[in-house]
């Protein structure tokens, strides 16, 4: 039996109580890998920024000597990851206040790492509801 996607998502909306769809970029398919990934319980991750680290979306601190070395962000192969940067990545043409954070990011550090501070906003914006 084929359910339908908007079936799907009333049900985990009654589930959730948050309709996760409203976020700036994500779409029912991210939001049912998200919650496949990660679950309903968000406290195995004390906070957000234990959140953030684990996917892989935060920035690095190898600091040696007094002296910053590198802050790039760690690789992580995480479905979850990937699904914050796709729906990151949609916001480039969004007329919000997320999509107009991407722009200013993209012209600052170029798209990849504007693709991982906007993926790290909405994982913070995930974590929280």
């Amino acid at each position: 039996m084929h359910l339908n996607l908007t079936c799907v998502l009333i049900c985990l909306y009654r589930i959730s109580g948050v309709d996760f769809t409203q976020i700036q970029g994500f779409g029912a398919l991210t939001v049912l890998i998200l919650l496949s990934e990660l679950g309903l319980d968000p406290t195995r991750f004390p906070t957000i920024k234990h959140f953030t680290s684990w996917l892989g979306l935060c920035p690095g601190s190898r600091v040696t000597g007094g002296k910053v070395k590198s802050s790039q962000t760690r690789s992580v192969v995480s479905r979850a990851a990937n699904a914050f940067r796709m729906a990151a990545q949609t916001l480039c043409r969004s007329n919000s206040a997320l999509g107009a954070y991407y722009r200013r990011m993209q012209a600052k550090m170029g798209a990849p790492k504007a693709i991982t501070a906007a993926a790290h906003k909405l994982a913070r914006i995930f974590y929280r509801l």
